[in-house]
C-alpha cells in the first residue's frame, strides 16, 4: 500500500530505522519493489534464470512478501493517522484505499472479459461472460469477488484484508493485540479445516488456490508488528544485523530442505504440503516469511546507504506497488494474445525487464507529478493530506 515520504528525507543515519511521522521507510520500499520483481518473474518468466534466482527459497515468494509488507506498512501508517487525525479519519483512509483496490479488481476482470471476447481460445484460462452464465451473472460474480483472472486474486484478497484491518486497528487502539492475533489464529484454523468458503475462485464452480482465511494470519501478524514499530521491544529485534544473519541462516536451511524434497520426491509428502503450502499459506510458510523479513530488512537498509542510486529504481517501484501490480497484471492478461513465447527462455527475462522499465517510468512520472502538486501553493491544504 502506498504511504507518503519520498526517499532521502535527510534523517540522520542513526535514525534510519525509526518510523517517520508519515510511515515511509525507503528500505521497505526497496523490499516491496523486490516483491514486484519476484512476481513479475513468476507471472511472465517461470523457469527462467531470473525466476530461479528469485525463487530459490521455494516456499516463499514475492506475493507472500507483498502481503506481509502491506500489513506492516498499514500498521505503521494507521498508528500515525490515529495519533494525528483520529480513528475516524484513519478508517476513512483505509476505506478509500479499499475502494481503489476494488476498482482495480473490477477493471482487471473487465479486461479479461474483453481479451477473451477477442481471443476465445483463452477462455479456459481466463473465463468468459458465457462461462459465467451471461452478462448479469458475470458482473455479479465480478462485484462479489467470485471471478478472479489468472494471477489477479491478490486484489480480491487485499479487499478482504483491508476491511478486516478496520476491526484489527480498532482493537489495537485499545492495546488488544492478543485479541487480534487470537481471532486471526482461530480464523486461520477454520480456514484450513473448511477452506472452500474462504478461497477465491477463478470463476464460480472452478476450484481456486488463495485461501483468504489462511493469508490473513500473515497480514495480521505484520499489522500488529507495524502498529508497535516504535516500541523498544520491536526495535530490539527488528533490523539488527545479528538477528538478520541468524534469520538468513534459517531461511537457507529451509530452502535447502525444500530443494532436497523437490529433487528426491516427485510429490512432496502431505505433511510438507500442509506446513509449507502457499495457497493455503501453511504455518511453515508464514514463519519463513517472517524470517526472510528479518534477514532482508537490515540488508536493504545497508544497501540504501551504500548504493542509493542502485536501490532507487526498486524503491520507486515499491513506492507505487499497486500501480506496478496493475501494470504487470495487464501485461499478463494481454500479452499471450499478442505473441507466444517460452517463459523459461531469455525472452521471458526480456519481457520482465521491459515491464519493470514501464513500471519505473510510470512511478517516476507519478513522483514528478506529486512534486509539482506539492510545489503549488495550497495543494496540501485543500486535500488535508500529503499529495501523492
Amino acid at each position: 500500500m502506498d504511504v507518503q515520504r519520498p526517499a532521502g528525507d535527510g534523517r540522520p543515519a542513526a535514525d534510519v530505522g525509526a518510523a517517520p511521522r508519515d510511515g515511509r521507510l525507503t528500505e521497505l520500499d526497496v523490499l516491496r519493489g523486490l516483491c514486484i520483481v519476484s512476481m513479475a518473474t513468476a507471472h511472465l518468466a517461470a523457469g527462467s534464470v531470473s525466476w530461479q534466482l528469485l525463487h530459490a527459497a521455494v516456499w516463499i515468494d514475492g506475493a507472500v512478501g507483498f502481503v506481509f509488507l502491506s500489513g506492516l506498512v498499514l500498521g505503521m501508517v494507521q498508528r500515525g493517522r490515529v495519533d494525528r487525525r483520529g480513528p475516524a479519519a484513519a478508517s476513512r483512509a483505509v476505506l478509500r484505499r479499499t475502494g481503489v483496490v476494488y476498482a482495480g479488481h473490477v477493471a482487471l476482470c473487465l479486461l479479461a472479459f474483453a481479451v477473451v471476447a477477442l481471443d476465445p481460445a483463452r477462455s479456459a484460462r481466463l473465463g468468459s461472460v458465457e462461462l459465467a452464465g451471461g452478462t448479469g451473472p458475470a458482473l455479479l460474480s465480478t462485484l462479489t469477488l467470485r471471478i478472479n483472472p489468472a494471477y489477479a486474486s491478490i486484489l480480491s484478497l487485499y479487499v478482504v484484508l483491508l476491511l478486516g484491518a478496520l476491526l484489527g486497528t480498532a482493537l489495537l487502539r485499545r492495546g488488544l493485540w492478543p485479541v487480534v492475533l487470537g481471532l486471526s489464529a482461530v480464523l486461520y484454523a477454520v480456514g484450513l479445516i473448511w477452506p472452500t468458503p474462504f478461497t477465491f475462485t477463478p470463476r464460480p464452480g472452478v476450484p481456486g488456490a488463495v485461501n483468504a482465511a489462511a493469508w490473513q494470519l500473515l497480514f495480521a501478524l505484520a499489522l500488529c508488528l507495524g502498529w508497535a514499530w516504535r516500541s523498544p521491544r520491536v526495535r530490539a529485534w527488528v533490523g539488527r544485523p545479528d538477528i538478520g544473519l541468524a534469520a538468513a541462516g534459517l531461511v537457507v536451511l529451509l530452502a535447502v530442505a525444500a530443494w532436497w524434497i523437490e529433487l528426491t520426491q516427485r510429490t512432496p509428502p502431505a505433511a510438507v504440503r500442509l506446513v509449507f503450502g502457499e495457497g493455503t499459506l501453511g504455518p511453515g510458510t508464514i514463519a519463513m516469511a517472517v524470517l526472510a523479513f528479518l534477514a532482508l530488512l537490515p540488508a536493504a537498509r545497508w544497501a540504501t546507504r551504500v548504493a542509493p542510486a542502485v536501490m532507487s529504481p526498486l524503491a520507486r517501484i515499491g513506492r507505487h506497488s499497486l500501480d506496478c501490480y496493475l501494470i504487470l497484471s495487464t501485461v499478463v492478461l494481454v500479452t499471450p494474445s499478442l505473441f507466444r513465447a517460452d517463459p523459461s527462455s531469455p525472452t521471458g527475462d526480456l519481457l520482465v525487464l521491459e515491464v519493470l522499465l514501464v513500471c519505473w517510468m510510470w512511478s517516476l512520472l507519478r513522483d514528478r507529478w506529486a512534486g509539482r502538486s506539492r510545489a503549488r501553493p495550497g495543494t496540501a491544504a485543500v486535500s488535508g493530506r500529503p499529495a501523492r
